[in-house]
């Protein structure tokens, strides 16, 4: 599996865990810190209380899983091409 594959993995398994009804609440603030940083103050204080709720926070994991963030981050980091020296 490449990297991509695990990236995607690790991305449900967080969804699912913060959808547990107390230990997600565990997830969530413990991860508030770095979703804080990654989405801003304003943003990323939504995110959070979005995924504090219970019903809410289910409805949002399982959106999120097929379409990817709700809330989008503050600065997406664009891909970018390498280009490999070419042999003469």
């Amino acid at each position: 599996m490449d990297r991509v594959g695990f990236k995607k993995i690790g991305d449900v398994l967080w969804k699912v865990m913060k959808v547990l009804p107390v230990v997600g609440w565990f997830f969530v603030i413990a991860a508030a810190p770095i979703i804080l940083k990654r989405k801003g103050l304003f943003l990323g204080t939504v995110s959070v209380a979005l995924d504090c709720l219970p019903v809410i926070c289910l409805i949002k994991a399982g959106v999120e899983v097929f379409t990817g963030d709700l809330i989008p981050n503050r600065f997406e980091a664009h891909p970018t091409q390498n280009f490999e020296a070419a042999l003469l």
